[in-house]
C-alpha cells in the first residue's frame, strides 16, 4: 500500500504558523550538542519573531552560528497532530529574534482520514 501524503502545502503552514504562540527554539552549542527552549513567537507576513534573551544559552549557541531551528505541534487528537519545523538564521535585536526562514516543512495527521 503506497504511503499517503500527510505533506502541508506552503499555505498551510503559513496559516498554522500564524496561530502559533509558542516554538521550541533549536541550536548546537560550541561542543557541538543540541540546545533548546522556548519562546513565544509571532508569525506575520512571512516573518517570524522569537522573544528570547540575548544571554539565552541557546540565543548564544544561534548567534555563534547563525542558525536555529523551530519546531512547533498541536495534537488536540491523533487525527489533529499537526506540526512544522523551521530552519533560518537568526537576527537579533534587543530581546526579539527575527528569523529569516530558509527551510521549511510541515505535516497534518489530519489528511490520513481524506
Amino acid at each position: 500500500m503506497p504511503k499517503r501524503d500527510i505533506r502541508m502545502s506552503a499555505k498551510e503552514i503559513d496559516d498554522f504558523l500564524s496561530h502559533c504562540e509558542v516554538v521550541a527554539v533549536g541550536a548546537v552549542d560550541a561542543d557541538g550538542w543540541p540546545t533548546a527552549t522556548l519562546s513565544h513567537c509571532e508569525f506575520r507576513n512571512g516573518a517570524l519573531l522569537l522573544r528570547l534573551d540575548p544571554t539565552d544559552p541557546v540565543a548564544v549557541s544561534a548567534s555563534a552560528t547563525q542558525q536555529l531551528c523551530c519546531v512547533a505541534d498541536e495534537h488536540p487528537t491523533y487525527y489533529e497532530i499537526r506540526g512544522v519545523i523551521l530552519h533560518g538564521r537568526p537576527n537579533f535585536f534587543d530581546e526579539s529574534v527575527h528569523v529569516d526562514i530558509e527551510r521549511r516543512s510541515g505535516f497534518d495527521f489530519g489528511k490520513l482520514k481524506r
